[in-house]
This record gives C-alpha cells, sequence and structure tokens, in this order.
C-alpha cells in the first residue's frame, strides 16, 4: 500500500484530475452544440467532428503509453493539457467546419498524451496491491468532473453564451495543469510489453474489444445526444444537465465498484448500456432522456473500472494503459461517424436503436470476458 508521502501525492493528483476532467466535461455537450449553433452542422457533420478526433487518439494512446515508461508521466500530462488549453481558445474564434475538424484533431493527441499517463501514474503509485481500489478511486476523480462539467455548462448558458462556457473551460484546465507541476512523479524503469511468456496477451484481446464497444457509446451519446435532444424541444441548457446526469451516475457506479459489483459488472454493464439505449429510442423526450442518462452512466461506470483494473495488471503500465485508451479511441471513432451517419439517413433517434443492437451483440462477449478473470 501507498506511504503517507505517497498517499499525499496520489490524493493531489486526483483533485488536480477532478479539476481539469471538469473542464473536459463541460467542452464534451459544448463543442457539438457550438457546431450545431453556431456552424449549422447536421448530423452527419456531427458525426465526422466525433470521430476525426479518434484518429489521433488511437496512434497517440499507444505511441504515448510507451514513451511515458520512457520518459515519465509528467512531460507528458503537462504537454498534453498545454495543448488542449489553446485548442479551447481556438474553438470559440473558429467560424469554419473545416478548421473544427482540425481542432478536434488536435484535442485527440491532447487527450492520448493527457489518459495513459494519469492511469500509469495510478498503478505507479499502487505500491503492488490494491489496485481495483486505486483505480476507482482515479475514476470517481475523473468521473466527478465530467460530471460537475455539464452541469457548469447548462448553468452558464442559463445566463450566458458557450463562449463564456469555453472560457471557464480554459480556466480550469489552466489550474489542473499548475496542479500536476506540483505533484512529484519520478521517471520510472521502462518495463516488458503486455504478454506472457509465450507472447501471447494475458486478456487484452477480450478487454480491448469491451473498450471499443464503451468509446463507440460513450461518444455517441456525449456528442449525439445534445443536439438531439435540442432538436426535439430540450433546452440547450437542460441537455446539458442531461450529460451531467449519465455522468454522475457513472461516478455513482465507480464508488460501488470495488465493493459491490466487480464480479458481474461487465455483463451488468453491457445490459444496462442495452436497456438505456433503448429507452433514448423509444421516449424521445425529458423523461426519456433522463431515464437513458441513469442507465447509460451505470453503464459506462462498471465496463470502465473492469476494464481498466484488469489492463493495468499487466507487467508495462504505460503500454497497458495506451493500449486500453487506443481501443477506447478505436470506438471513438467508429461511433460517432457510424451512428451519426444513421440518424443522417433514418433521423435521430434511429442513433439509439443501432445502439441497442450493437450492446445486444456484445453482451455474450462481455459475459464471456467477466468469467475470464
Amino acid at each position: 500500500m501507498p506511504n503517507p508521502v505517497e498517499r499525499s501525492q496520489l490524493t493531489r493528483f486526483y483533485v488536480a484530475v477532478a479539476v481539469f476532467s471538469t473542464a473536459f466535461g463541460i467542452m464534451s455537450p459544448a463543442v457539438p452544440l457550438y457546431a450545431k449553433l453556431s456552424l449549422n452542422a447536421n448530423d452527419w457533420e456531427l458525426g465526422m467532428l466525433g470521430a476525426v478526433m479518434a484518429i489521433p487518439y488511437v496512434i497517440g494512446s499507444i505511441l504515448f503509453g510507451r514513451v511515458s515508461d520512457r520518459l515519465g508521466r509528467k512531460p507528458l500530462l503537462a504537454g498534453g493539457l498545454a495543448l488542449y488549453f489553446l485548442v479551447i481558445w481556438a474553438y470559440f474564434s473558429s467560424s469554419d467546419i473545416f478548421v473544427f475538424g482540425v481542432l478536434r484533431c488536435l484535442e485527440g493527441i491532447a487527450f492520448s498524451s493527457i489518459w495513459p499517463s494519469a492511469e500509469a501514474f495510478v498503478a505507479d503509485r499502487s505500491g503492488g496491491g490494491g489496485l481495483d481500489r486505486q483505480v476507482g478511486l482515479y475514476s470517481v476523480a475523473w468521473s466527478a468532473g465530467y460530471t460537475a462539467g455539464p452541469f457548469l455548462m447548462g448553468a452558464v448558458l442559463s445566463v450566458s453564451s458557450l463562449v463564456h462556457a469555453f472560457i471557464l473551460a480554459s480556466i480550469l484546465i489552466l489550474f489542473g495543469l499548475l496542479a500536476i507541476l506540483t505533484i512529484r512523479m519520478p521517471k520510472g524503469e521502462p518495463e516488458p510489453d503486455p504478454v506472457e511468456g509465450d507472447g501471447r496477451p494475458r486478456g487484452v484481446s477480450g478487454l480491448a474489444y469491451i473498450m471499443i464497444i464503451w468509446g463507440f457509446a460513450m461518444l455517441t451519446y456525449y456528442f449525439l445526444l445534445p443536439p438531439y435532444a435540442v432538436s426535439v424541444g430540450v433546452a440547450a441548457s437542460v441537455a446539458g444537465y442531461i450529460v451531467g446526469s449519465a455522468s454522475g451516475m457513472r461516478t455513482l457506479s465507480f464508488m460501488l465498484y470495488g465493493r459491490f459489483l466487480r464480479r458481474n459488472s461487465v455483463g451488468l454493464g453491457m445490459i444496462l448500456l442495452l436497456v438505456s439505449a433503448l429507452i433514448g429510442w423509444a421516449f424521445p423526450g425529458l423523461f426519456g432522456f433522463f431515464a437513458m442518462a441513469i442507465l447509460f452512466g451505470s453503464a459506462l461506470g462498471l465496463l470502465y473500472a473492469y476494464a481498466l483494473a484488469r489492463m493495468l495488471e499487466l507487467p508495462s503500465k504505460g503500454a497497458g494503459a495506451g493500449i486500453f485508451e487506443a481501443a477506447i479511441g478505436f470506438g471513438q471513432f467508429l461511433g460517432p461517424v457510424t451512428m451519426g451517419y444513421v440518424g443522417f439517413l433514418f433521423g435521430s433517434g434511429s442513433t439509439f436503436l443501432a445502439l441497442s443492437v450493437v450492446a445486444a451483440a456484445s453482451l455474450p462477449i462481455a459475459i464471456r470476458v467477466g468469467k475470464n478473470k
């Protein structure tokens, strides 16, 4: 277990993660809303904007995960946050959808530098034990930020504009960056690749598939639901509260994961994802969207916590975290671009019916992954 000094460092790290994740939570619904309201983007264009971020994210996560094993976690965390700060300011000064797409690519590079390094640092400080607990605390930290962010965006929109929401996000990123710079993150020794002695990945393929579906569903929801909700008469500020509710339930599931839900979390998470998508399709209104948010957020939490804890048990922490995030990124590419096209062809509501089919097809795989623990 970590000693008192390491626990203090971890606590400060979790606070920093919560702060900059709040900025990410503001930007998640703010970016597609800005594209919809200011650039008049349609469902297909929104899907493309959601997907282009994932291309550099997939490549960057694998690269930066390995680099962090050699250079340390702090340089990549700080560099990613600095880049994201610049991207935010460029967003609200852009009036061209192509430039918006370029900024989304830069956002993907920033995320690919931040998340594998953050996850590997948590594994570095696990002390050889208690990884489920540390993953739970870390997950609560980032998810709490993603919960508060959409609510803050909604509050800002109720009195001002999306530009002011972007400015608030940039301030939070700056505070998060300064906090990271004060945390001691010693550079570790390079570790072996995450394989067994015979060269076969230890459960990586099943875990990677689960996180592909996680990324597919997550970015489909966060990027396409807010514009859809606005199109059926929900106020933009309330759309932020709906997304925030999903993030809140994800945070709650992280809190419960270690004590009650770990063993059956993968199968249960996929079932909740299936049911939530059906609700979003069948009840396109305020009640249906909030009900969907509750189940959807719970599903995200259960799937993520289980997969991350297992992936960080691999020998190379940075490489394992990189594979984990690359799988998410690949799903984030597939989700918005395919679901956005489905919405463009058949109407926005059909997106969630299609998502339920994806979840149903993935349920047998999720159950099998859960039995491999």
